[in-house]
């Protein structure tokens, strides 16, 4: 039985820099984070990462807030990850919010919505939407 609300960590393929600030970029109904990699410790890579989310419902964040979703596993022994829940609260409230609001919404908006959190220095950053890709890219300026 899954856990209401509990975050699953995914290691991610690259190590994100863990105190530096992330950069979102939102249009339409897309929302791309942009992230430092390191190839060693405190040793940028030139290449930056990419979380693009497609098909975003929602996003929030909040500075300094514990991640109360995720309880640290000694066997998550990952550099760098982000979350995602399940059985997300959250994702259930913005369901029965829209069905009050528009009852057949699911069968014109097909696909699953999935709960993601991901971390920036000192903000989790949760978005709701239907697809993560991440991927890595050399780009000039973002930071």
């Amino acid at each position: 039985m899954i856990k209401k609300d509990f975050a699953y960590a995914i290691e991610l393929p690259y190590w994100q820099a863990p105190n530096d600030d992330i950069v979102i970029k939102s249009q339409n109904d897309s929302l791309s984070a942009f992230f430092k990699i390191w190839v060693s410790p405190a040793k940028y890579s030139v290449y930056t990462g990419i979380f693009k989310f497609s098909y975003v419902w929602a996003m929030r964040f909040e500075r300094n807030k514990n991640l109360y979703y995720y309880i640290n596993c000694e066997e998550d022994n990952y550099r760098a990850c982000y979350w995602i829940i399940p059985d997300s609260s959250w994702l259930e409230k913005l369901k029965k919010e829209r069905y009050s609001f528009f009852p057949d919404w699911e069968k014109y908006d097909l696909g699953e919505y999935f709960h993601y959190i991901i971390q920036s220095n000192k903000f989790y950053i949760e978005i709701i939407a239907k697809d993560l890709k991440i991927s890595k890219k050399k780009l000039h300026k973002i930071f």
